[in-house]
C-alpha cells in the first residue's frame, strides 16, 4: 500500500508551475484496491458504501462513501451524505449561512456515522488514521487493509 503522506513533501517542496500535484498512478491505483477492500468489509457489516473519486464532481450518492484523494491530502478516507442534504431546506440554511439547527444536526450525525464506520475497519483489522486537517474537521484515513484479515 502506497503511504499518502509521502507526497506532501513532494507536492509542497516542488518548484514548478504546476498548482496541484497529483499522486502517481500506482499510487492512486493502491488506493482504489484499499477503497475496494473497506467497500466490501463495510458493507459486511452493514454499512452499504460507495468508492467514489474525491477530486471528479459528480452528484454525492445518499450514504456512506470511501473517497480516493489523487491530490491533496491524499489516499483513502471515509464520508457520509445524509438524505436531508439534498433538500431544499437543507441548501436555503447552508446558503444563508444557518449553521445551528438543521445544519449543526446534520454535522453531527454525520461525524457519529463516520466515527461508526471508522470503528467496525479497526475492529477488522485495518490501518486507520484520524486526522486533524482543520478548525473542527477531521479526515478518518484508511492507511492499510488488515494483515490477517477475519474471515
Amino acid at each position: 500500500m502506497t503511504d499518502p503522506f509521502r507526497f506532501y513533501k513532494e507536492a509542497h517542496l516542488d518548484d514548478s508551475s504546476v498548482l496541484v500535484y497529483r499522486a502517481p498512478v500506482d499510487a492512486i491505483e493502491s488506493w482504489r484496491e484499499l477503497a475496494e477492500q473497506v467497500r466490501v468489509e463495510l458493507a459486511r457489516m452493514g454499512f452499504p458504501v460507495t468508492v467514489l473519486s474525491a477530486e471528479i464532481l459528480e452528484s454525492e450518492p445518499v450514504g456512506g462513501h470511501v473517497l480516493v484523494h489523487e491530490i491533496e491530502p491524499y489516499g483513502v478516507a471515509l464520508d457520509w451524505h445524509a438524505p436531508v442534504q439534498d433538500s431544499r431546506s437543507f441548501t436555503e440554511k447552508v446558503l444563508n449561512q444557518e449553521p445551528e439547527g438543521l445544519i449543526s444536526y446534520v454535522s453531527a450525525a454525520t461525524s457519529i456515522i463516520i466515527r461508526a464506520m471508522f470503528g467496525v475497519l479497526e475492529e477488522a483489522g485495518f490501518r486507520v488514521l484520524v486526522d486533524h486537517q482543520e478548525r473542527n474537521y477531521y479526515l478518518h484515513r484508511v492507511l492499510e487493509a488488515p494483515r490477517s484479515p477475519i474471515t
